[in-house]
């Protein structure tokens, strides 16, 4: 992930708390970095969805349906879990291949920011998402969720814990689909713009292994579209991404994999969906 700079106090694995504010150096750009390494990197995700979803069980003052929330929660998690190990396992043998399909964004979406947030540190951050047009279209779901969870997790870093906002806008039509993911947070340096998307490149934060935006980048590439930071934005920082979205003659749709909740747990998630 990329790594903005910024000094706040954050959880850390023995509990304790610390300020932390290093800037790393941008490394020379990689040759190759395998699809094995990427999908890695993104176990990650539906692993503290577990770990945060099976702590929520544990609450005795919750609800039996809560109590069932979690528990899909939990099932949702596992089964994305095994699509990424599959995925490893095809990689390993040079088969991993690009999936596209009819899917909705809109669900897509909302997934990647449910297992995004479900962190205890991002509890408080305000997430928005709002689609426009046609929410419908032909694009690998599980890829693209992997590119807007990364980039939601990034600007969840990246915010401040207690007034974050983080805005996701889709856009659609018969040709193509347009994502802007915008937070509040503190910007990208400009001498690192350029470079954000390489392999390694981290900014801000000890821990960051600076593989999510590469992720998000092959992606994005792998769906023929183009993935970039909108340098002339004055506040925070302003991701943009554009992919080809118009469905084959033919195609038939597939039900999207796994339902979508309300969100259950602390914070603010708004979501807005105008269609022509």
């Amino acid at each position: 992930m990329l790594e903005q700079a910024v000094c706040r106090k954050r959880l850390l694995p023995a509990g304790s708390l610390r300020c932390v504010r290093r800037n790393v150096p941008i490394p020379e750009p990689q040759s190759d970095v395998s699809g094995i390494a990427f999908i890695c990197h993104d176990l990650r995700l539906p692993l503290t969805a577990i770990l945060a979803n099976a702590e929520f069980l544990t609450q005795s003052d919750i609800s039996e349906a809560e109590r069932n929330e979690f528990y899909q929660e939990i099932r949702w998690s596992i089964e994305r879990m095994n699509e990424l190990v599959t995925s490893l396992f095809e990689c390993s043998k040079d088969r991993d291949t690009f999936r596209p399909a009819v899917r909705n964004i809109v669900d897509t979406v909302e997934r990647a920011i449910r297992m995004t947030r479900v962190r205890q540190e991002f509890r408080r951050i305000t997430i928005k998402h709002q689609h426009r047009g046609l929410p419908v279209g032909w694009f690998d779901c599980n890829r693209l969720e992997r590119v807007v969870a990364n980039l939601v997790l990034n600007a969840c870093e990246a915010v401040s814990p207690d007034s974050g906002q983080i805005v996701i806008t889709t856009t659609g039509d018969r040709s193509c689909l347009r994502i802007t993911v915008w937070d509040n947070g503190p910007g990208i340096p400009p001498t690192i713009q350029d470079s954000v998307f390489r392999p390694f490149v981290s900014h801000g934060k000890a821990e960051g292994s600076g593989l999510g935006l590469a992720i998000a980048k092959k992606i994005v590439e792998d769906h023929g579209g183009e993935i970039y930071v909108d340098g002339r934005n004055e506040t925070g920082t302003l991701f943009k991404i554009t992919i080809p979205f118009a469905i084959p003659p033919g195609a038939i749709p597939h039900p999207s994999p796994g339902p979508i909740h309300p969100p259950r747990i602390s914070g603010s998630i708004a979501r807005s969906v105008h269609t022509p």
